[in-house]
């Protein structure tokens, strides 16, 4: 089985007697500083057997195929790590059997080539880290190690120097490590291992082809790598270019260093204050390295303007404090135009001063420049400014670069609900809409009766409409509210016209109460349009049209009905009985159709004033009775007709044309 990892260093520093540790690897942390199953040295990254990372001890059994049957094994336990290690019989690093794998055992093992089952390779495990040891004149390599094995099962120890790309194995004291079924510690040191900056090491397990090899594989656990302490470690801190410091600033501060580093050895540029002071100095940037370079550091935007401050550098690695640079620094304020904003104003509401809208706290030293050009006075009028996006940048005194913030500003229309307004309707002319009535505003807005939104339905009946018409404000924009008040005044009702025949020995009538549902307190004129009181005497009274006149309440206009009056002389011939086959067919043109039995004619016509007519004519055309008037003035006329059983009266209408 093989297993990837993305491993990192875990440096634990140790410092030994006369050495100084650059590296250590006890396989605890979750992403060790080892990458197993790498092709170096013409290793394959899988196979028979496989690297794995992990605190697994006991052994097992299981089975393996070979040549198709189906063979048991038995894998044995791990042998226990000594106290010496610095996590007993925690993780470490090993070779185990994929077959093992597979049937759940995973300690230290390997299957030994046999020459049918499994095929010969070669496993690597590599540092995936350099380590250096420069300034040294050798180094030492300590692990503590187990490997059964035998003459053709073995590991190996390797060592490079750049960076892995080439390896070269360690021979001395031992080429092959094998036939140690215990743990024990080996240590390694030469002369070629120091004076390195790309120092790596990876461990090898040979798989040969061999009946003999034992359990368990090639076991590594507590990985070390320590120099020669010589001297004592110091650091130089050099200079800036410039002595004036802004505030935000980026520098680049080169130092020295002498003596050996640890490999996560970290180098710090420290600022001091404004008097010089490092009492409580303030890191500015840090570097991982164990050589002479330059830190990045950014002077802090908060850094107290001064006179007097001093930089220096410090390493972690061992614990060292550099000497303070030469130089002392001014540092300087840095102008700030403050943190971009954002505005929304609402058009003819007044001024505003831009500086007030962008955060943090701005320069006075500046200018602002908007969508159309500078903004001289820095004043935004919501009259005749427009909106977009308005830039200020600083233009303060001294070295330190200029600032600039943007503020977006948004500009909305205020609401307008147009002029208060008072209306009059009549409720027999409602119109369609409200909004007829908004006088010079939005027609967005909405109708509101004692806070209840409202239509035009509400104008059906007569009364008085006191309406809010409110128009709502976007963003920061007021809403805007008129008052129309609307008086429906009621229509005047003057009943349904009507025809009535008195005869002129009758009582007197009021015409009023023939005009049903009719309104009182409207005036009446009588038939030549002179002035009626409206009551009818037939004695006095004429036949005609009496018209009845209410005055409409302005938009209301004058309504009007008529009563057309008959005074009969009542001489004896009798009405047509009610539902009689005589009948008034109505007028047509000039002509009015009779409808009477064919044993009936017409013998007499008598007009609205009771008079007999001279000038009529009775035809009859294709069956239908017709009588022409001529030229007879508008009102009702009595027909006489002359039948078997006696004359007749028939009453019409008839319209002069």
């Amino acid at each position: 089985m093989r297993s990837t990892l993305l491993l990192f260093p875990l440096m634990v520093p140790v410092t030994l007697a006369a050495q100084q540790q650059v590296f250590f690897e006890d396989f605890e942390a979750p992403l060790p500083a080892f990458a197993p199953n790498t092709p170096d040295m013409g290793s394959v990254t899988s196979g028979d057997n496989t690297w794995l990372i992990n605190n697994a001890y006991a052994g097992g059994s299981g089975t393996i195929t070979c040549l198709g049957f189906p063979f048991s094994f038995t894998v044995p336990a791990t042998q226990a790590q000594p106290g010496g290690i610095t996590n007993p019989n925690g993780r470490y690093l090993h070779t185990t059997s994929t077959a093992a794998i597979a049937s759940g055992v995973q300690n230290c093992c390997f299957v030994a080539a046999d020459g049918l089952c499994a095929q010969p390779a070669n496993h690597f495990a590599r540092m995936t880290q350099d380590v250096s040891t420069v300034g040294s004149t050798s180094a030492t390599l300590t692990f503590w190690w187990i490997c059964g094995g035998g003459t053709s099962n073995y590991g190996e120890v390797y060592y490079s120097t750049n960076s892995g790309t080439t390896w070269n194995l360690i021979s001395t004291p031992i080429a092959q490590y094998r036939n140690q079924t215990s743990w024990t510690q080996q240590t390694i040191t030469l002369p070629e291992l120091g004076g390195q900056s790309t120092l790596r090491f990876g461990f090898r397990f040979v798989n040969g082809t061999t009946l003999s090899a034992q359990d368990p594989g090639f076991g590594i656990d507590d990985v070390r790598i320590t120099v020669p302490t010589v001297g004592t470690n110091t650091i130089a801190t050099g200079d800036l270019a410039t002595t004036v410091l802004c505030q935000g600033a980026s520098i680049g501060m080169p130092y020295t260093v002498a003596g050996a580093w640890g490999s996560g050895n970290v180098f710090t540029l420290q600022l001091s204050d404004a008097s010089g002071s490092f009492a409580a100095p303030v890191a500015i940037g840090t570097l991982l390295s164990n050589a002479s370079g330059i830190i990045t550091g950014i002077i802090p935007a908060n850094t107290p303007p001064g006179a007097g401050y001093r930089l220096r550098v410090v390493g972690s690695d061992p614990q060292t404090v550099g000497a303070v640079g030469g130089l002392t620094y001014a540092v300087l304020a840095a102008p700030s135009a403050g943190i971009d904003a954002t505005a929304s104003l609402c058009k003819n509401t007044g001024t505003y001063d831009l500086l007030a809208f962008l955060g943090g706290t701005p320069a006075d030293c500046g200018s602002w420049t908007g969508p159309n050009g500078a903004v001289p006075s820095g004043v935004f009028n919501t009259a005749t400014d427009v909106g977009g996006q308005y830039v200020f940048t600083t233009a303060c005194p001294g070295g330190c670069p200029q600032d600039e913030a943007v503020l977006l500003i948004s500009l909305f229309d205020p609401a307008n609900a147009g002029n208060n307004v008072t209306a009059a309707e009549c409720e027999d002319n409602v119109p369609a809409t409200l909004y007829g009535y908004v006088s010079g505003g939005s027609l967005s807005g909405i109708f509101f009766l004692n806070d209840q939104p409202v239509t035009n339905t509400i104008l059906q009946d007569a009364g008085v409409y006191p309406l809010q018409y409110v128009v709502y404000g976007t963003g920061p924009c007021a809403n805007d509210t008129a008052a129309i008040s609307i008086t429906v005044n009621a229509a005047p009702n003057v009943g349904a016209s009507t025809t009535h025949t008195v005869c002129v020995n009758g009582a007197s009538i009021d015409l009023l109460s023939l005009l049903v549902g009719a309104d009182e307190g409207g005036t009446w004129t009588a038939p030549g349009g002179g002035p009626f009181d409206g009551t009818l005497v037939p004695s006095t009274s004429a036949s005609g049209l009496y018209t009845y006149t209410i005055e409409g309440v302005a938009p209301c206009t004058d309504a009007q009905s008529f009563v057309a009056v008959v005074i009969d002389p009542c001489t004896g011939i009798g009405d047509v009985e009610e539902r009689s086959l005589i009948q008034w067919g109505g007028q047509h043109g000039e002509g009015h159709l009779l409808i009477i039995p064919d044993d009936h004619r017409v013998v007499d016509v008598i007009a609205p004033n009771g008079s007999r007519v001279a000038q009529w004519q009775s035809t009859n055309v294709q069956g239908r009775q017709w009588l022409h008037l001529g030229e007879q003035a508008s009102g009702a006329y009595s027909i006489r007709l002359m039948g078997p059983d006696g004359v007749r009266v028939l009453r019409l209408m008839h319209v002069a044309q």
